[in-house]
C-alpha cells in the first residue's frame, strides 16, 4: 500500500448527485480489479472503490455520491468542492478478480457499488467473456442508473455479457419499464441453480449477508461469493 498525493485532473457530474473524479497519479500504481482506496483527510480515512481498470496506471477514477444526513459525506463533498489534490492510500481490499472465472460470473451492485464492478468488467473486456457474465445493478430510482448507457454498450459488444438494472422503488420512476424489486431477488428469479457460479457483491452489510444466505440456500458454495463486507464488516459469530 502507498500513500500518494494526487492532483485532481477533472471532476464531472454524471447526474444531479454523482460525480466522476479523475486523479493523476504521481507514480504508477498496481492494483487488482475490484480493489479500493482510502481518501485521507486529517480526521479520518474514507474508502472508495476504484472505478478504473488496472491496465490504466497513470490515473484513477472514483465515483462519489453524497449520503444525506451523513457528516462524513459532507466532509468529503466539501473537500471535493475546494481541493486541487487528494491524498490517498492505495491499493486496499481482498475482494478482486485476477483472471476470468471458468464458470458463470454474477456481479451484483447496489447504488455506487457499480464502481467496483466497472473495474472488473473493464479488466475482463479486452479478452472477451468466454463464460456468461451478468451484471445486476440495484438502485432506488431509475435516475440513479447514471452509468446505464455504458452498461448497455458492454452488453452490445459482448454476446456473453448481460446487464440487468433493477429499481427497488418504482413509485419514484413512473416511466420505468424494467425490472423492479430487490436486486438479489432478481438474481434468484433468473437462476434456479447457483451451484456453479462465481459471485461478487457490492452493497451494505445487511444486503450482502442476506444475499449470501439466499444464494447458499439456492446451492452456491459460500466460498464462491466475494465482498469487501466480509472483511470490512464481518458477521458477528
Amino acid at each position: 500500500m502507498k500513500q500518494l498525493t494526487c492532483p485532481i485532473a477533472s471532476i464531472e457530474n454524471y447526474n444531479d448527485d454523482t460525480r466522476r473524479i479523475i486523479l493523476d497519479l504521481p507514480e504508477p500504481v498496481e492494483f487488482k480489479a475490484g480493489q479500493y482506496l482510502q481518501m485521507v483527510l486529517p480526521e479520518k480515512k474514507y474508502p472508495f472503490s476504484i472505478a478504473s481498470c488496472p491496465h490504466v496506471q497513470d490515473q484513477l477514477e472514483l465515483h462519489v455520491r453524497p449520503t444525506p444526513g451523513s457528516a462524513d459525506s459532507d466532509r468529503v463533498e466539501a473537500l471535493l468542492d475546494s481541493a486541487n489534490e487528494l491524498t490517498i492510500e492505495v491499493p486496499l481490499g481482498d475482494c478482486f478478480l485476477t483472471a476470468a472465472p471458468k464458470n458463470t460470473l454474477i456481479l451484483m451492485a447496489a447504488s455506487t457499488g457499480i464502481t467496483q464492478m466497472k473495474s472488473i468488467i473493464e479488466f475482463m473486456a479486452p479478452e472477451g467473456f468466454s463464460q456468461p457474465a451478468y451484471l445486476y445493478w440495484g438502485v432506488l430510482s431509475d435516475k440513479d442508473l447514471y452509468m446505464a448507457e455504458l452498461c448497455a454498450q458492454w452488453q452490445q459488444r459482448h454476446d456473453n455479457f448481460h446487464f440487468v438494472p433493477v429499481v427497488s422503488e418504482p413509485d419514484t420512476s413512473p416511466d420505468w419499464q424494467g425490472r423492479t424489486g430487490l436486486v438479489g431477488d432478481a438474481v434468484l428469479e433468473d437462476f434456479d441453480d447457483l451451484t456453479n457460479v462465481t459471485v461478487f457483491v457490492s452493497g451494505g452489510p445487511a444486503m450482502v449477508y442476506a444475499t449470501l444466505d439466499a444464494f447458499v440456500e439456492r446451492g452456491m458454495p459460500e466460498e464462491n461469493m466475494s465482498s469487501d463486507i466480509f472483511s470490512y464488516a464481518p458477521r458477528p459469530k
